[in-house]
C-alpha cells in the first residue's frame, strides 16, 4: 500500500467523510478526462467521528449503496485521510537518490513525528532542490496513523474494496486544482502581474474540517487541516433557533433563506478566525509570497454567497471551484444540474480518482 502516491492503473476514488461515502471513478480520453462512475451516499451522525470509524457496519453499507448506485469497473480504491490521522512536514534534506532517502525516512520521521514510528505509515514525496542551499532538498514527509488507516481498509474490505493508494485530503486537493488550470497553468498565471511572486489558498470546507493547502508560484507551501466546518453552522442555528440537530441540518440545507442573521455571522466569525491564523502563520514564513486568490470547495462551499462574505472579510479574491468543468461527462449518464450542485463537494474525491493516472 502507498501513501500519497501511486504507481496503480485503475483505481476508484472513495472519500469516507462524517457526512457520507463519496465515489468517483474517471477513465482518460484524447484530450483529457471522463467522468465514469459517481455516487454519493449519506452516513448516519456519528458513524465516522474525528477520521475515526465509529460504526463500521453503517460505513461499510454506504460503500456497498455506493458501489451498487456507481458500478465501477474496478474495487481497487484510492482513499483519504486527514485531519489527525496524517502529519505533514516539509522538511529540507542532503541531496540524495529517492532510492537512499528511502533508507533514511525512519530517522528523519523521528526527528518531526510525535508519535512512535512503529504506530505509523510513512512516506515521502520530492518536491525538488532547495532554493537557498544546492546541496539541500526539500522532501515532504507524511505520516499516517496505523489504527486510522487500518480501520478505513477494513471497512472497505467488508464491502469488497482493496485500499492500494492512501492519499492525504489537501494533496488530492491540489491534483483537481491543477486540472481546473487554478496551478501551474498559463492561463492562471496570466491573472497576476508578471512580477508578482504568486500564491494561492485551496480551502476545502467539510462538515467539521477544513483542509487548507498554500501553494507558492504553483509549488506547496503551506498544508493544515483544521476542525471547523459547516457543522459549526448547523449547531449556530440549533442554538439561535431552538431546534434539534436533524432540523437544524434541514434549515441550513433547505431554508437558508430563514435562517437568523446572529447564526451566520456567529458562524462566519468562527470561520474567519481559523482561516486568518493559517493565513497569518503562512505569511509569517512566506512575506513575500502573498496570498492573491482563495479556491473554496467541499460541502460547506455551497453555502449561498459565501465566496463574496469571506472576500469581504478577509481582503483577498475568492472564488468556488468546481471539478466538473475540466471533466467530460457523459449527458445520457449523468445529470448535469446534479453535477453542478454537488461540484464544489466533489474536489477531493476527483483529485483522489486522479491518482490511477499517476506515471
Amino acid at each position: 500500500m502507498n501513501l500519497f502516491s501511486s504507481k496503480n492503473q485503475g483505481l476508484v476514488a472513495i472519500d469516507i467523510s462524517s457526512t457520507g461515502v463519496k465515489l468517483v471513478e474517471l477513465g482518460r480520453t484524447r484530450s483529457g478526462y471522463e467522468l465514469k462512475a459517481l455516487a454519493v451516499v449519506p452516513l448516519p451522525r456519528d458513524a465516522i467521528v474525528e477520521n475515526t470509524v465509529i460504526d463500521s457496519m453503517a460505513v461499510s453499507q454506504a460503500l456497498l449503496d455506493a458501489l451498487e448506485e456507481a458500478r465501477p469497473s474496478t474495487r481497487k480504491a484510492a482513499i483519504a485521510v486527514s485531519g489527525n490521522a496524517v502529519i505533514i512536514k516539509t522538511v529540507s534534506m542532503p541531496t540524495t537518490t529517492e532510492f537512499e532517502l528511502e533508507t533514511q525516512i525512519e530517522f528523519e520521521a523521528d526527528q518531526h513525528v510525535p508519535y512512535d514510528i512503529d504506530d505509523v505509515y510513512l512516506d515521502f514525496q520530492i518536491l525538488g532542490g532547495d532554493a537557498e542551499d544546492e546541496g539541500q532538498m526539500e522532501v515532504v514527509l507524511v505520516a499516517c496513523k496505523r489504527e486510522i488507516v487500518d480501520d478505513y481498509q477494513l471497512v472497505l474490505s467488508e464491502a469488497g474494496l482493496e485500499a492500494q493508494c492512501v492519499d492525504c485530503a489537501v494533496f488530492a486537493l491540489e491534483n483537481a486544482a491543477e486540472i481546473l488550470g487554478l496551478i501551474n497553468n498559463d492561463a492562471a498565471m496570466e491573472s497576476f502581474n508578471e512580477d508578482d511572486n504568486q500564491a494561492i489558498g485551496l480551502v476545502n470546507i467539510g462538515a467539521n474540517l477544513m483542509n487548507i493547502n498554500i501553494l507558492k508560484n504553483g509549488e506547496m507551501a503551506f498544508v493544515r487541516d483544521q476542525f471547523y466546518g459547516g457543522q459549526n453552522l448547523t449547531e449556530e442555528i440549533q442554538k439561535e433557533h431552538n431546534l434539534g440537530y436533524q432540523a437544524a441540518e434541514e434549515m441550513k440545507k433547505n431554508a437558508f433563506h430563514d435562517v437568523s442573521p446572529e447564526a451566520i455571522e456567529r458562524f462566519y466569525v468562527g470561520l474567519t478566525s481559523e482561516l486568518v491564523r493559517s493565513l497569518d502563520f503562512y505569511a509569517a514564513n512566506y512575506a513575500e509570497y502573498p496570498v492573491q486568490k482563495l479556491y473554496l470547495t467541499g460541502g460547506a462551499a455551497l453555502m449561498p454567497e459565501i465566496a463574496v462574505e469571506l472576500e469581504q472579510r478577509l481582503g483577498i479574491e475568492t472564488e468556488v471551484a468546481s471539478p466538473f468543468g475540466a471533466i467530460q461527462v457523459n449527458k445520457k449518464k449523468f445529470d448535469q444540474e446534479y453535477l453542478d450542485k454537488i461540484g464544489p463537494m466533489m474536489m477531493v474525491p476527483v483529485g483522489l480518482a486522479l491518482r490511477s493516472f499517476d506515471a
